[in-house]
């Protein structure tokens, strides 16, 4: 009886020892493919560089990110995530992003961020017309955070998630697979062929807005929005859906209560043809790393090269250069226009598709 206790307790012993190792394995196995590219410690081409799964269930990370990343922080982005981090030597930066960004998220990020780590007196808010607008169908939400501390629920999320280890499963197999090549594919209509303007704008979004500038404020933050960029296509199918004034009136809404950094304007970036030898968008609203980087860094300098700041007095020159410089693109690339008007949905990815064939 007692040599059958004894090997009872070595049984026992030996799978906490096993569990443990498990825990601690997946835990390290996941910190380093860092599926969400939350710890920015070790990029290896051909193992863990295509991160296919950064934006995936980013709603239930961003609390936890900002837990576990908020030290040595004096400066973060929110918003909607048509920008992120991609160069190296912005240590003190966070990138609190998230797709399809709703301003009451986005309030209670700033607020979490104001609660969790008082050290950051600066945030960078990206607006984007679309997630003003409307929200799409996503499959993750904002955690309630119940404590500033780092709790369990926030470890598992980062670390022991089921959900966290099958995108790193994913983000190794997505590396070897393309063999650590990171190059882009151009979606022509990837970000307009779904789009439907069809309700009228909610107007309470412009008070949300001023409520979280008010917010910041009065809590010392120094809140710095921009406009996101985007590529003259989207421009023209928002015109030709007829939704443009309405962008226009919120612009100028948005001027009244606080300047903003205006991305969207034409320019020498925006305006290149969207086809297979663009280098600056890989579809109508994002960036290329490459350019994303340059936006990203104009954003930060004293001078901007690029951003123009829009404010209440200049806010009108602005959006007529903004729609007779639209205007007189669409005329001169009639072609274009017409493609763009003839768009269905079903247009939406054919590349993905061909991708997936492959």
């Amino acid at each position: 009886m007692q040599e059958d206790k004894k090997e009872n307790k070595v049984t026992d012993f030996l799978f906490i020892v096993f569990f443990l190792f498990l825990i601690f394995g997946i835990s390290m196995f996941n910190f380093i493919v860092d599926p969400y590219h939350i710890f920015r410690k070790s990029t290896i081409e051909g193992f863990n560089n295509i991160k296919t799964h950064k934006y995936s269930n980013k709603r239930t990370m961003v609390i936890p990110h900002i837990k576990i990343s908020h030290k040595n922080k004096d400066i973060a982005f929110v918003g909607n995530c048509l920008l992120s981090h991609y160069s190296e030597g912005l240590d003190n930066i966070a990138f609190y992003t998230i797709t399809v960004a709703e301003t009451d998220e986005i309030a209670t990020i700033i607020k979490n961020i104001h609660e969790i780590a008082p050290n950051i007196k600066k945030i960078y808010w990206g607006i984007f017309f679309d997630d003003l607008y409307y929200k799409d169908a996503v499959f993750d939400s904002l955690e309630k955070n119940e404590s500033p501390n780092l709790q369990l629920n926030d470890l598992i999320n980062l670390f022991f998630s089921w959900n966290t280890t099958k995108y790193s499963i994913e983000t190794v197999k997505d590396s070897i697979k393309n063999k650590g090549d990171k190059s882009q594919y151009i979606y022509l209509y990837r970000e307009i062929a779904p789009r439907h303007y069809e309700k009228a704008f909610d107007n309470s979004i412009i008070d949300k807005i001023k409520n979280i500038y008010n917010y910041t404020k009065e809590n010392n933050i120094e809140l710095v929005l921009y406009y996101s960029p985007m590529h003259i296509t989207k421009k023209m199918d928002m015109y030709l859906k007829n939704i443009w004034d309405t962008n226009i009136r919120v612009k100028k809404e948005i001027a009244q209560i606080v300047p903003f950094y205006d991305y969207s304007l034409a320019n020498t970036y925006n305006t290149q043809p969207l086809d297979e030898t663009s280098i600056y968008f890989v579809d109508n609203i994002h960036p290329t790393e490459m350019y994303n980087d340059m936006v990203v860094n104009d954003l930060l300098a004293e001078t901007k090269q690029q951003g123009i700041l829009i404010t209440k007095d200049n806010v009108d020159k602005y959006n007529s250069l903004d729609t007779a410089q639209l205007k007189a693109y669409m005329k001169k690339h009639k072609e274009l226009t017409n493609k763009i008007k003839q768009v269905k949905p079903e247009d939406i990815n054919e590349r993905v598709q061909k991708l997936e064939n492959n």
